[in-house]
């Protein structure tokens, strides 16, 4: 089986309710995961992972003006086998609302990690 070459690229828009995922929320340990705004060219968001991320840098990570999209985010390859669910803050660029009160709007979303780590980083 070739090395490093069954990586897959997961696309996260963080824009569309419910949040979309292409081609899925199933992610392998070694994928990449990028998260985007999509078409919301106003718009500006922070994700956070409340119970974790399987991902190998922790974030949170916000999105918004030049930053449209995250660098390709690598799927750690010690995360557990299990869904790492994530919170999405968005404001929809009405920035004089927002300031007013809670006119962000939250979402949520989760990465499923679907293979086992490698026994010999098991714990």
């Amino acid at each position: 089986m070739p090395t490093g070459t069954m990586a897959n690229n997961i696309l996260i828009d963080v824009s569309t309710t419910p949040v979309t995922y292409i081609p899925s929320p199933d992610v392998k340990h070694g994928d990449t995961v990028v998260f985007t705004l999509g078409n919301a060219l106003t718009a500006t968001a922070t994700i956070t992972f409340p119970e974790g991320t399987c991902l190998t840098t922790s974030g949170p990570y916000t999105l918004g003006g030049p930053t449209m999209s995250t660098a390709p985010l690598v799927v750690s390859l010690t995360a557990l086998q299990r869904v790492y669910p994530f919170d999405v803050d968005i404001n929809n660029g009405q920035e004089s609302q927002a300031r007013k009160g809670h006119e962000w709007d939250r979402k949520n979303g989760g990465i499923d990690v679907t293979s086992d780590p490698p026994k010999e980083v098991r714990r």
